[in-house]
């Protein structure tokens, strides 16, 4: 029996993991099954289990997929500029990705998925590691401000970053379930909000 190469592997692999994105977005997860996948992807359920031993383990594939994308965000940002320019690139760049189709169809999967933890253990590793991620991005961020004078140096840093964590995922909840699209006007407005705080 000929052996299937590396490449074909990663291909079958990422269509595996697209066609459950797009069946946990239309049908939830909960709702979803192994043989919605299998019949959809036309892949054996002994095929399928090659890559992925439950529909759990693919559901962890799309979480780490997209927070792996929103982690790496401030490495996309020119930290030399001062840190009300970083503020507003940071916060349009993470208010923008609710823009597209496939960020609204994964914030659907998000909200099931964060509801989730105590049925999927594995889940609280991934939601604690995504809000230290933001909750450092953004506490870098604020912290910069106050040490070069752009920001005041009274501002309650935690209770901040609480609300614009807030902001951002009410944003995608409005966005996805609700179908209140985002506006580049809405953003912009947010960023002053916060940046007549922040700077006082």
């Amino acid at each position: 029996m000929p052996r299937i190469s590396e490449e074909k592997k990663q291909k079958r692999k990422e269509h595996i993991i697209n066609t459950a994105f797009e069946l946990f977005a239309e049908k939830g997860y909960s709702a979803t099954g192994m043989r919605d996948i299998m019949k959809a992807t036309n892949i054996s359920k002994g095929g399928i289990y090659v890559y992925f031993k439950s529909k759990t383990a693919i559901l962890l594939a799309i979480a780490e997929r997209f927070d792996d994308k929103r982690h790496r965000l401030l490495n996309n940002i020119d930290l030399t500029l001062t840190a009300d320019k970083i503020f507003t690139e940071y916060i349009k760049k993470r208010l923008e990705v609710f823009k597209y189709e496939e960020n609204q169809k994964w914030t659907r999967i998000a909200l099931e998925f964060w509801s989730l933890p105590k049925e999927i253990p594995e889940l609280s590793n991934i939601l604690n590691n995504r809000f230290n991620a933001y909750h450092s991005d953004i506490k870098f961020i604020i912290k910069q401000g106050i040490n070069e004078g752009t920001f005041r140096s009274d501002c309650s840093v935690k209770h901040v970053i609480y609300q614009i964590m807030s902001t951002i995922n009410g944003t995608g909840i409005l966005s996805s379930s609700m179908g209140k699209a985002v506006t580049d006007k809405q953003i912009e407005e947010t960023i002053k909000m916060y940046l007549k705080y922040l700077k006082g």
